[in-house]
């Protein structure tokens, strides 16, 4: 990424020592940023231009800021150093502060920004074209702080608000190249609705919960769309009685059961040494039709990218008792994902009975 300067400091240092060596003025400041805006070290061709435009848009802002600090001095007026850096750190500040403001306004599916949004990309961007489209957006900032260059009254709104647009860009740009980062955005924008279905849980209507542990069961395998695999076993059965309904001795039905499955996932998608494949597990319970799952393409990608996707299962855990929901058909044919709010609450009832045992 971009050299990590303070242009601020940079733009008033002087070279004067003991008298006046803490005195600056708009004149030097002026001298000071033409030199370091032609700096061949800074901008020059060994450099990605990506690279260059960050740092530019950072020297721009230090400049105008310093200098809308300083617009009612004259050009020779001398200043204290720290006070003036102070004050323009304060603007920076400001900005850091609207950039959240920007990162809520943008906010779509993701629990997190959206970075594709924010980079105006479309959500299958590749590693070129993410870096083509920040650099399209450096640019536009850049010449909005050029614009800004050439006031007489510099608008400190544009200002900090062209600069909160760049350290939102630049953050959303640093998700994307982060392939564990991207990868987790990516599965969040698959899914279109909310994994948290806390809300539908209520203590009342479970009865006869039992549970039946299961050893040595099958271990299927499928992988999802950034080539993690995915494996599943099922490790247990858990029964109960739906809402008030009595069954006297309990007996397993379709309707009143939920497999329990330990999912093991292995992200090849976040390395690319397959000797250390980062691995992490997951218990949560579901309805899975084996048959479909492994015979209909549709089907299984489903399960793979959206029921089994680490954004699901985490929330499941955390929310549902392990619930992670169905894969339905619904009336017109299309697959969507179901919670059950019987299921729901049988899950949660058995989360928190065995929770103290």
């Amino acid at each position: 990424m971009s050299i990590e300067l303070d242009f601020v400091k940079q733009l008033t240092t002087t070279k004067a020592v003991k008298e006046g060596a803490e005195l600056i003025d708009k004149k030097h400041i002026k001298e000071t940023y033409n030199s370091l805006v032609d700096s061949p070290f800074l901008f020059g061709k060994s450099r990605a231009e990506f690279e260059k435009l960050e740092d530019k848009i950072k020297l721009k802002f230090s400049y105008l800021s310093l200098i809308k600090i300083l617009e009612d001095y004259s050009e020779d007026y001398e200043v204290d150093k720290a006070d003036l850096r102070d004050k323009a750190n304060q603007i920076l500040e400001s900005a850091k502060s609207y950039k959240e403001v920007l990162r809520e306004k943008n906010k779509s599916k993701c629990i997190y920004i959206n970075p594709y949004q924010n980079l105006l990309l479309g959500n299958s961007a590749t590693k070129v074209d993410i870096i083509r489209g920040y650099e399209r957006q450096l640019s536009v900032i850049s010449k909005m702080l050029d614009l800004e260059l050439t006031k007489k009254d510099i608008d400190p709104r544009e200002l900090i608000e062209s600069y909160s647009t760049f350290l939102l860009q630049m953050q959303s740009f640093q998700i994307l190249l982060n392939p564990i980062e991207k990868r987790q955005v990516d599965e969040e924008i698959l899914i279109n609705f909310n994994p948290n279905q806390e809300n539908l849980y209520t203590r009342t209507g479970i009865e006869d919960l039992s549970y039946i542990p299961e050893k040595n069961g099958n271990i299927y395998k499928m992988a999802n769309r950034f080539n993690d695999v995915i494996l599943f076993q099922k490790i247990g059965t858990l029964g109960y009685g739906n809402f008030g309904q009595k069954f006297g001795n309990f007996s397993f039905k379709d309707n009143s059961t939920l497999q329990h499955y330990r999912i093991k996932k292995e992200y090849y998608s976040m390395t690319p040494n397959e000797n250390e494949v980062p691995e992490k597990e997951y218990d949560i319970f579901t309805y899975l039709n084996i048959s479909q799952l492994t015979s209909d393409p549709e089907f299984t990608a489903l399960h793979a990218d959206i029921l089994f996707s680490d954004y699901n299962m985490q929330e499941a855990e955390l929310h549902n008792g392990g619930y992670i929901g169905e894969i339905v058909q619904n009336d017109k044919g299309k697959y969507d994902v179901y919670h059950y709010e019987e299921k729901l609450c049988a899950c949660k009832e058995y989360e928190r009975r065995t929770k103290y045992m």
